[in-house]
């Protein structure tokens, strides 16, 4: 995860008559929080399909800034932080997708409209991502609810660094503290819904290998625990940091106000199991995934994910 302020990611009852558990992102309006995001990187540069579902609630506030809920962020070799090189967002209150690349060292942006947004309602997003490189042209499909919403074609990243990674959640880049209040007054919080999440390599004769596992350990992802579908929550909560009771923070959570560790494929806790979760069964409906699909990751500590759990005298099971 990669967490900012007091943000949080939880695991409780999917809201809109869905069945089952979804993930609630949350970014609470208290002048220092702005991003709230699950991370997967060690992705190779090649060809990939994204899916997941996203939720808005009926509260939505409409704003005339970005809430950016899915992004592809190449790291620089230098290090410097600019713009993710695709960017889903909703601004009042339409879908848009920002794709930036490099010409002659200045960064280019095109926005692609996607529609209008429906607060309430369930959407199912597919993203057909050939990167280009420096030789290669690169395209992007995006479907909405099955049906193809917007297109890209041409140059779709900065040909440097590390290949883009993938973050779902929610990120405000205009409540970041240096860009000052102007942006937040009178603006509640943001609070959406996160399912399905799954990862599937469309590269000809392409291998997904998102971190060893354990010697013994089983690399392919369990199956979704059957859970009781949950009462639907009804707009945002009154405490924003705060945990309900049916609700869990996804992989045991971070302490309010620290900056959660970004997990890393390739990093490996000493004692840990090794095993790959799938956030998608964790939180409701069943990921199909097959050849190089994966759902998004982490590693836990078995152990320690059932001491916090005792501590938190939670009732849900989380993914291990």
């Amino acid at each position: 995860m990669a967490i900012n302020g007091f943000g949080r990611v939880l695991v409780g009852p999917a809201p809109g008559g869905r069945p089952g558990r979804a993930a609630r992102v949350n970014i609470p309006n208290d002048g220092r929080s702005f991003k709230s995001e699950l991370v997967i990187k060690g992705l190779d540069a090649g060809s990939h399909r994204f899916s997941f579902a996203n939720y808005l609630p009926d509260d939505w506030q409409e704003r005339d800034l970005d809430t950016i809920v899915a992004q592809w962020f190449s790291t620089q070799d230098d290090g410097a932080g600019i713009k993710p090189v695709v960017a889903l967002s909703i601004h009042s209150n339409d879908w848009q997708l920002k794709v930036h690349w490099m010409t002659n060292g200045e960064i280019q942006e095109t926005v692609i409209p996607l529609g209008a947004a429906r607060p309430g309602h369930w959407n199912r997003w597919t993203f057909d991502i050939a990167w280009s490189s420096a030789g290669k042209t690169g395209s992007i499909a995006v479907t909405r609810d099955g049906v193809t919403v917007g297109s890209h074609q041409g140059a779709n990243n900065y040909h440097r660094g590390e290949p883009p990674h993938f973050r779902v959640g929610a990120y405000r880049p205009n409540w970041r503290p240096e860009k000052g209040p102007s942006k937040r007054i009178g603006a509640s919080e943001a609070v959406l819904f996160v399912d399905d999440i799954a990862i599937t390599s469309t590269t000809a004769g392409a291998r997904l290998d998102v971190g060893a596992t354990a010697p013994g350990a089983a690399a392919s992802p369990s199956g979704s625990p059957t859970m009781s579908p949950g009462p639907a929550p009804t707009g945002s909560p009154s405490t924003s940091s705060s945990t309900r009771a049916d609700e869990a923070p996804v992989g045991g959570g971070a302490a309010p106000g620290a900056l959660a560790q970004e997990a890393r494929p390739d990093a490996t806790a000493p004692g840990s199991t090794g095993r790959i979760g799938v956030v998608a069964g964790a939180v409701g409906g069943v990921a199909a995934l097959a050849g190089g699909a994966f759902g998004l990751l982490w590693r836990r500590n078995a152990k320690a994910i059932t001491r916090s759990t005792r501590r938190r005298g939670a009732s849900d099971t989380l993914a291990r």
